[in-house]
């Protein structure tokens, strides 16, 4: 079976059509499951992919990968379907694919802004997630971004004017240069998106192209609705009306509260080249000690890896100018509200390709400190790297006689597969990195294991039955220390096979386990194990069997016959 193709996206219909096909190629392994529909009526697809024949999937730890949250993350999209489609590959080959299908469940959700998405790849518009207006009601009068002069992209304008804030870079000329503090005697441009003056009510004058307002036909952002310091559009641009008012975020939410077996969760989107894993609030000190070294070491693997960078959203993406850092994100509520240990993972580092700076190595306050000559010196690299590897992605500055802005030249960089999301010769490359830190981090998760089942009579027919569980995963059957002091349900502990308990309760509740990740290590494993005894009564050659079971951790039997 043919992989997520090096040089094409996919549509809705060529990403459902992959979708079904897997399902019928390994129908042992892959449960295809709609989950509700989008704003527009598209279904919204997620996959469960797990070894049947080693239990269910509810009875297995899972991790959980979504992408293409935001409409132009295509990319996601494709390295969710490209790392699927490995697994039922490589599920005879590889390893560390074969355990994590044995052992744990995989779900996926390739792509959560199906609507948006379409538009994205199937016009030249760029949107945030959904096509429907927000916040406005009626489209507003303004300035829209649009393809102008219909060559399929929208790139950017620059028009000569006294006023100008840009001039033509001295060094190379493709690249436009702030005009300095008290510059004069040069050329000057506005530079802005390509697009256009719209009017769509009535009467009054049609807005002049000087002093028209930017307008955000499409704003909501799906990334900023869910139920954790939700802002409101007052505080958050694209928060929406309520948290989780947008059909595709309830449909996500319901099925993530409907699998409590989720112990690791990643959100995959562009750009960046980074790994980011919590804390959103602050510096890593306001994580505890315990979660910190559970999210830096996973955080650590993944660089390895995938060769990206990593760093928690607060160092990333903080400038010191919030009040509140990305309001309603996906992985902050995974892990503030459920416990979830949660990375979003930004895909494609066209900075980093080109040897310019980005975010994703210095973060976004040294990023915004850099000075002009530093950031002109990066957008020449990011020019020069594109018009020499992908001369297609790069368009020279060429005339335009405009509707509204008369004499203008369009010209740059592709917004969409070049600058979002890798060209497409580079797509595997890039859906391959990613996979194999998305195996890795299934494979984290916690495992139960009997270590230890024995009985002993205790007088005719009558016996002390010892058990002892353990937890083979790095991870804590909890997750993270958060999900442990959300209270979640313990281990269960239960006997079978006996004709009566005389001591000890079946079914039980077990404190839960540290994994072999806890930070504490070169002691004595008592935090990773629990030992449980019964006295019960039972027929000399009987079988008993011991269950345990925990949702973030699977299922663990073990069978043993009274002597």
């Amino acid at each position: 079976m043919r992989r997520v193709p090096t040089a094409a996206y996919m549509t809705y219909s060529q990403l459902v059509q992959r979708l079904r096909r897997l399902a019928d190629l390994a129908p042992d392994l892959v449960r295809l499951e709609i989950i509700g529909k989008s704003r527009l009526g598209r279904d919204l697809f997620a996959v469960a992919l797990t070894d049947a024949a080693t239990g269910s999937a509810l009875d297995k730890p899972g991790v959980l990968v979504d992408g293409n949250i935001h409409a132009g993350e295509v990319c996601a999209s494709s390295a969710v379907v490209y790392w699927i489609e490995r697994l039922v590959e490589e599920r005879d080959r590889d390893p560390a694919v074969r355990e994590l299908l044995r052992t744990r469940t995989v779900y996926a959700i390739p792509r959560i802004a199906v609507d948006g998405a379409e538009v994205y790849l199937t016009t030249p518009a760029r949107l945030r997630s959904s096509p429907h207006l927000y916040p406005h009601t009626l489209p507003p009068d303004g300035f829209v971004e649009d393809d102008v002069n219909g060559d399929g992209r929208i790139l950017w304008m620059r028009a000569p004017a006294e006023d100008g804030a840009y001039a033509v870079d001295e060094i190379d000329p493709r690249v436009m240069r702030p005009r300095q503090p008290g510059e004069i005697g040069g050329v000057y441009y506005h530079l802005f998106p390509e697009g256009r003056i719209v009017r769509t009510s009535q009467g009054g004058a049609r807005p002049a192209a000087s002093s028209a307002r930017d307008v955000r036909l499409y704003g909501m952002d799906f990334n900023r609705n869910f139920p954790i310091r939700w802002a409101g559009e007052s505080g958050q641009p694209g928060a929406g009306p309520f948290p989780l008012s947008e059909p595709e975020l309830r449909a996500l939410a319901d099925f993530i509260r409907a699998h409590p077996n989720i112990a690791a969760y990643a959100a995959l989107h562009t750009s960046g080249g980074v790994i980011l894993r919590q804390p959103s609030t602050g510096d890593d000190t306001v994580l505890s000690p315990f979660d910190r070294a559970l999210f830096t070491e996973v955080a650590r693997m993944g660089e390895r890896e995938t060769g990206y960078f990593s760093g928690s959203n607060y160092e990333k993406f903080a400038t010191g100018h919030e009040a509140v850092l990305m309001p309603g994100a996906a992985d902050d509520w995974m892990y503030d509200h459920l416990g979830v240990l949660s990375f979003t993972v930004e895909l494609w580092d066209l900075r980093r390709r080109a040897g310019a700076r980005g975010y994703g190595e210095i973060g976004m306050r040294r990023m915004m400190s850099l000075t002009v000559e530093e950031r002109l010196e990066d957008e020449r690299k990011v020019v020069d790297y594109v018009a020499r590897e992908f001369p297609d992605a790069y368009t020279p500055w060429t005339p335009f006689d405009h509707p509204d802005f008369g004499r203008v030249e369009i010209g740059g960089l592709d917004p969409k597969f070049v600058i979002q999301n890798p060209p497409p010769a580079l797509l595997e490359e890039e859906c391959d990195r990613v996979g194999r830190f998305l195996t890795r981090l299934g494979l984290t998760t916690a495992r139960l294991i009997v270590t230890g089942l024995s009985v002993e009579p205790v007088a005719a027919g009558v016996y002390r039955v010892m058990a002892e569980v353990a937890n083979a995963g790095f991870l804590p059957t909890t997750s993270t220390k958060k999900g442990k002091d959300l209270a979640l349900e313990g281990i269960r502990a239960e006997l079978h096979g006996a004709s009566e308990v005389l001591a000890g309760a079946s079914p039980c509740e077990l404190d839960h386990l540290d994994g072999y990740g806890f930070y504490g290590n070169g002691r004595l494993p008592a935090h990773q194990r629990a030992h449980v005894e019964w006295v019960v009564r039972g027929a000399p050659g009987s079988f008993l069997e011991v269950r345990f079971s925990a949702p973030r951790a699977g299922r663990a039997t073990a069978s043993v016959a009274l002597p």
